[in-house]
């Protein structure tokens, strides 16, 4: 059961991972942007869109894996009777 809650806990530190990386990569960018112009810069903004995309996905994941988990110990529950 401590490995279960491991790994949850390590599923969400990644997806909020994914969540700072965005953050912190656009306000870096923008900053950059403002100090030295948009003309180098803007082609980093696909960087923060990724990590979104990215966050996004591992939210999707791991509420599919939980309704997963959850349909597994109903048919085992009923296989079990």
């Amino acid at each position: 059961m401590a490995n279960k809650d491991f790994i949850s806990r390590y599923n969400q530190l990644s997806g909020y991972l994914w969540l700072l990386i965005a953050v912190v990569s656009f306000l870096a960018i923008s900053y950059k942007i403002i100090t030295e112009g948009a003309s180098t810069w803007l082609a980093y903004y696909v960087i923060p869109i990724i990590a979104l995309l990215m966050y996004g996905v591992k939210k999707w994941m791991m509420k599919r894996m939980q309704r997963h988990l959850q349909e597994m110990a109903s048919q085992q529950k009923e296989n079990s009777k």
